[in-house]
């Protein structure tokens, strides 16, 4: 099934949003190498290549690392796909309704916005000088604009797909 769902993902990825997709393949290569080396040859199971003995990759650990990386690469084309048909400011405005009831606990779901949205700010469109411009103490460093959010509260057909979607993921569980 993910395999099926990774395929449809992916042609909607590249109709959609191709370059942005290409783009954020690009910036989780290593974390995909990586995992995909850890699990091939750190699971436990029968080796795939016997004259390397225990040091090499196994079958079992193949499997799991294509699972995994298959899961991951859905995720970041889902990812490319809602980002290029939403603008930052409503995404922020989704995740402040969907976490509302966090503040319950204490959560300043105002502050978790501006943080995402300085967040997104600094991934689009990086200081110059890079990270290290921002840990120095200079007094050039232009005037932040100013950041606003509208909050839209979720409407009557949000909270049906939100409970739909509880109801399947509880059904798939139990079963």
């Amino acid at each position: 099934m993910l395999w099926g769902f990774g395929l449809v993902v992916m042609v909607m990825s590249v109709l959609f949003a191709k370059h942005r997709t290409l783009r954020l393949l690009r910036r989780i290569r290593v974390l995909l190498v990586v995992l995909v080396l850890l699990f091939v040859f750190f699971t436990p199971g029968e080796a795939l290549l016997s004259f390397l003995g225990r040091a090499g990759p196994t079958i079992e650990g193949l499997d799991m690392a294509l699972v995994h990386g298959g899961r991951l690469l859905v995720v970041v084309m889902l990812v490319s796909i809602l980002l290029e048909k939403t603008d930052e400011r409503t995404l922020v405005s989704g995740l402040m309704a969907l976490a509302r009831p966090l503040g319950c606990v204490g959560l300043s779901i105002e502050r978790l916005a501006v943080r995402v949205l300085l967040a997104f700010g600094y991934v689009e469109s990086p200081p110059p000088g890079g990270w290290r411009a921002l840990m120095t103490e200079s007094s050039d460093r232009a005037e932040l604009d100013s950041l606003t959010v509208v909050f839209t509260p979720l409407r009557w057909p949000d909270r049906f797909a939100i409970g739909g979607l509880v109801v399947l993921m509880v059904w798939l569980v139990s079963k």
